[in-house]
């Protein structure tokens, strides 16, 4: 999972914060703006905007094919083929800060490089992240860090040396990351926080330290969700999880979904700066996406994608949930179902107010990527 914040905006944020019970949150409406040319039997990966929101960039499955498209237009600017790339995948793809270039991670693969406008790989950090999966990463504000999770625990890297600069949780799997920047309002010092969220995988599936924070500075590693009740705890089963910063980072929503036999998702909300557990939202027998966003003001609010596992189904039975935090915990707002929008991954850029939506109803039917307008909905 990934998160960039502005340190001004962070700083505003975190001085000028508002109670919850203040906090009037506004679910998204999807407002459909134009399909993207391109399709693919099996799915279009990783949608992603850069900075200015005026390309948006995903990976064609079938053909392997790096695409970037122009949001105005709707016109394909860029097509970068495997013989560049090298990638068969990716389990991470984002935008340089300066647009410029794409950076793709893929299990043991480098960190590569794309100047997508040439076509042409003009870097390669050699992470060997993982042989078989990159399960979570987090760039920081710069993107002068990366840190990626697997089954062997997390990496963090320094991407402009290109070199490795430490390991946290050796050995375990970790499914979920983010990463925030602020400034301390009394010290005035720049604070550096990477949260975790674990997967919980056979014989190892005892809820104990599933999520926690490392101050990047120190190294001090402080863990969470130790306080949940017994009721909300989920044991004895397969269970990955994500983590997401709530913009400003006052709040970090740790969300699970639990594997067969009995398959169950859930959000859990902890206090951010004093490490407290606050809230459990079941959301029943769903898997959630692994890609969930907070939306700041006017939404104030988490976008979740999840598949619903209640019933066989010829459809996907997708939703899309929009979870709120509030003075009496996290609630369900508004939910997008199948019928009127079957999201297989969705990426968001607040700035524009735009959403790159990948639409799949079924096996049958091919991926194909919609742009749409966000708004306020009324």
């Amino acid at each position: 999972m990934i998160k960039r914040f502005s340190l001004a905006a962070i700083l505003c944020l975190i001085l000028s914060t508002v109670a919850l019970a203040q906090v009037v949150p506004t679910p998204p409406k999807y407002v459909l703006d134009k399909q993207l040319p391109g399709e693919d039997p099996f799915s279009i990966a990783r949608p992603t905007f850069d900075s200015t929101g005026a390309h948006v960039a995903a990976f064609i499955h079938g053909s392997r094919t790096l695409t970037v498209w122009d949001t105005k237009t709707g016109k394909v600017v860029a097509e970068i083929p495997e013989a560049v790339h090298k990638f068969d995948g990716v389990d991470g793809l984002e935008f340089s800060t300066t647009g410029k270039n794409l950076l793709m991670i893929r299990k043991d693969l480098p960190l590569t490089y794309v100047e997508w406008a040439t076509g042409k790989v003009v870097k390669e950090v050699p992470l060997k992240a993982d042989p078989k999966k990159v399960y979570s990463y987090a760039f920081s504000p710069q993107q002068d860090l990366v840190a990626v999770g697997t089954d062997t625990g997390v990496a963090l890297w320094d991407l402009k040396a290109g070199k490795k600069l430490t390991s946290y949780l050796s050995g375990q799997p970790v499914s979920g990351l983010d990463m925030l920047y602020y400034t301390d309002p009394k010290t005035k010092n720049l604070v550096r926080l990477l949260a975790y969220a674990k997967a919980l995988v056979p014989p190892n599936t005892t809820f104990k330290d599933v999520a926690g924070l490392v101050d990047l500075d120190s190294g001090k590693i402080t863990t969470l969700l130790n306080d949940v009740p017994a009721d909300k705890k989920i044991e004895g089963k397969m269970t990955f999880t994500t983590a997401t910063f709530e913009y400003g980072g006052s709040h970090l929503l740790i969300s699970t979904m639990v594997f067969p036999p009995t398959v169950q998702a859930g959000s859990y909300l902890v206090d951010t700066w004093t490490g407290k557990f606050k809230s459990y939202l079941n959301l029943g027998e769903k898997t959630v996406g692994f890609r969930t966003q907070y939306l700041s003001k006017p939404y104030f609010g988490f976008v979740i994608s999840s598949q619903d596992m209640s019933q066989p189904t010829k459809d996907f039975g997708v939703s899309t949930e929009f979870i709120v935090p509030t003075k009496e915990g996290l609630k369900v707002l508004d939910t997008v179902k199948e019928t009127e929008l079957a999201v297989q991954s969705i990426a968001i850029d607040a700035k524009s107010g735009t959403a790159a939506v990948v639409v799949k109803k079924n096996q049958a039917d091919p991926a194909k990527l919609f742009l749409y307008k966000i708004q306020p909905k009324k």
